[in-house]
């Protein structure tokens, strides 16, 4: 139900194809949301019969026409509530955690606690060089600064987390 938002949310920014929209999934919202062609390409087709979206008028002289799409005002306003309705809070769920609580030793998980430091040293890393792009680049766009922001909190905890676990 949520990749209906997060299309709507990606073309407020500004229109895009489906293949730009999986695109910005990646590099925009890959560390905390993630779309799939065979969610985003149904989900627009569902938004244009809607009329949340519109199709761009293509140049004539174009060698490979794409479907560029475009928010319409009733898109906007779809947008826009469901900005104002309170986040869908999912029950936690940790295989890790799970393999942890469940070990009859140590050594058959701590593996996977050393591996889970090494990619949230690496993801954080990544939210450094995201966070100084952003400075240059969108120096205005302070709420896209707190995602990335949370990510860096969430990381540190998380190696902190792994620290005192493998102490």
């Amino acid at each position: 139900m949520t990749t209906r938002y997060a299309i709507l949310g990606l073309l407020s920014i500004e229109p895009m194809s489906g293949y730009d929209i999986r695109r910005a999934s990646i590099d925009a919202l890959s560390h905390f949301w993630h779309e799939s062609y065979g969610q985003i390409y149904p989900a627009l087709a569902e938004l244009e019969r809607e009329k949340l979206i519109r199709l761009l008028p293509q140049p004539e002289e174009a060698r490979r026409p794409r479907k560029v799409y475009a928010l319409t005002p009733k898109g906007r306003r779809a947008l826009q509530a469901w900005r104002k309705k309170p986040p869908v809070t999912r029950p936690f769920r940790s295989e890790l955690l799970l393999k942890l609580f469940t070990a009859e030793a140590p050594g058959d998980v701590l593996k996977h606690v050393k591996q889970l430091r090494k990619e949230e040293t690496a993801r954080l890393e990544e939210y450094a060089r995201i966070e100084k792009r952003l400075a240059r680049e969108a120096p205005a766009k302070t709420l896209w600064k707190a995602t990335v922001r949370y990510g860096i909190h969430r990381s540190r905890a998380v190696i902190a987390w792994c620290d005192e676990t493998l102490r």
